[in-house]
């Protein structure tokens, strides 16, 4: 894996992986407020890998939602290192799901799988999920905790 980095004084840094579309980051210099700074970056990077393994998880055990929305909420220290110390992240689905077998993909993706997550909390991030499934609140704010298989 690698990425690198060039630096557009107008538009910020420029993030290239090999031959897929750049992303645009802030940076001190430009200061433009429509690129991503490179903690929100982190946020859509937990969801997402947690999402994908929700989602993989899901279907093995054939559920396929209706919807799936994520929505990643963290707050950081004051103090520098500016590290995040808190972290909730919100799983929103509707259709025929189970929200015991949501419950568990989602505890062993923030457990096992989610690297990304598991790093966050590894630095200090106090990580929480919540979870609605069909308009009704699951869970709210709760640790994740390991389950078997």
């Amino acid at each position: 894996m690698e990425v690198s980095f060039k630096l557009d004084e107008v538009e910020g840094f420029q993030a290239t992986t090999g031959n897929k579309d750049p992303v645009l980051f802030k940076n001190s210099i430009s200061g433009r407020e429509n690129h991503y700074s490179p903690t929100e970056m982190l946020l859509l990077s937990m969801g997402t890998c947690s999402s994908d393994d929700v989602v993989s998880i899901l279907k093995k055990m054939r559920m396929n939602p209706e919807s799936y929305n994520v929505t990643v909420y963290g707050e950081r220290r004051d103090e520098h290192p500016r590290t995040l110390k808190f972290v909730n992240i919100t799983y929103d689905l509707k259709g025929k799901v189970d929200p015991e077998k949501v419950r568990k993909a989602i505890n062993l993706s923030l457990t096992k799988y989610c690297s990304v997550s598991i790093i966050v909390k590894q630095g200090g991030a106090d990580l929480r999920y919540s979870l609605i499934v069909n308009g009704e609140k699951i869970e709210d704010k709760k640790k994740p905790e390991a389950v078997d298989e």
